[in-house]
C-alpha cells in the first residue's frame, strides 16, 4: 500500500494518489493518506474502534462514501483513525471497514491539516492489470 501527495492541483485542496493490488488494500491506502493529511498518524494509538458499512453502488462512490465518513467521525465524534480494515464485496457496491483510532487530543496529536470535504475534481479509481490506483481531491 503506498500513496503520493500531487502538488499543484489547488490552493485550497491536498490531492494525493493512492495504489494497492487490490481494491480493499485501496481503500485503506486512501484512508491511511487521509489520516496522514490531518495528523501524523504516530501520535494516534488505537484505543477505539468504529464499523462502517457502506452500500454505494459503484467503486468509485463506495471509496468517495467510505472516506466522507472517516471525515464525519472526525468533525462530529472527534475521532482520528490509524488502523484500517476493509472488505468489500464482490461486485464492488459495497463494504464492511473497521477503523481504529482515538479522541482528538490537542496536547498529544500533532494536527496538520482539517478537511472538509472530498471532492470530485479528477476523483476516480481504476485498474490497470494487478495494480488498483485512485486519485483523491481533498477540500481543506
Amino acid at each position: 500500500m503506498t500513496f503520493r501527495y500531487l502538488p499543484d492541483v489547488a490552493l485550497a485542496d491536498i490531492a494525493f494518489e493512492a495504489e494497492a493490488d487490490s481494491p480493499e488494500g485501496l481503500f485503506e491506502s486512501c484512508a491511511m493518506a487521509l489520516t496522514d493529511i490531518m495528523v501524523d498518524p504516530g501520535t494516534l494509538k488505537a484505543k477505539v474502534a468504529r464499523e462502517f458499512s457502506l452500500d454505494s453502488g459503484d467503486l468509485d462512490r463506495l471509496l468517495y462514501d467510505f472516506l466522507t465518513e472517516l471525515i464525519i467521525a472526525k468533525d462530529v465524534d472527534s475521532l482520528l483513525f490509524k488502523d484500517f480494515s476493509v472488505k468489500i464485496d464482490p461486485g464492488g457496491g459495497a463494504l464492511r471497514a473497521s477503523a481504529k483510532g482515538e479522541a482528538i487530543d490537542r496536547e498529544r496529536h500533532r494536527l496538520r491539516n482539517d478537511v472538509k470535504a472530498v471532492t470530485m475534481h479528477l476523483f476516480g479509481v481504476k485498474r490497470e492489470g494487478r495494480l488498483w490506483t485512485a486519485t483523491v481531491v481533498l477540500d481543506i
